[in-house]
């Protein structure tokens, strides 16, 4: 019985992050132009899908996945490590640099260049942890 609602909670989660994803795609409106800020705009909107693709496989992950550790990994000692704080950094930085861009209205490219470069560290970083199996010892 366990395995049954496990594997339904599984498939929820699942339906859920597909949701939140689409749902942020049409907020978002990633290849919708700007007048004056075309290629800046474009790439801190894709840079954060993307973020948000690699933070939602991440997450999914985190929950579900194999936690199976192999001989040599040593998961870590205590709760805040620099993989856990990153972590929390990519949970909250990533979010608040696309909810805040609307009300920059001063040197709103330089902005949206920080934060796509931002976005895309974070992407790499999730990227990286996903591949790895970091994930597991966290």
């Amino acid at each position: 019985m366990a395995g049954v609602f496990h594997s339904v909670f599984q498939v929820f989660f699942l339906i859920g992050y597909i949701l939140l994803f689409i749902v942020s795609i049409i907020i978002l409106q990633p290849f919708r132009l700007h007048r004056k800020r075309k290629k800046s705009t474009i790439a801190i909107k894709v840079s954060y899908l993307l973020y948000l693709l690699a933070f939602l496989i991440f997450t999914y992950l985190l929950l579900f996945g194999n936690k199976e550790l192999r001989e040599d990994d040593v998961p870590y000692d205590s709760l805040f490590n620099i993989h856990f704080l990153l972590f929390l950094t990519a949970t909250i930085v990533p979010n608040i640099g696309i909810m805040v861009r609307k009300n920059i209205k001063t040197k709103r490219i330089q902005y949206n260049i920080i934060f796509t470069i931002i976005n895309s560290l974070y992407f790499i970083y999730l990227l990286y942890l996903c591949l790895s199996r970091e994930w597991a010892l966290l």
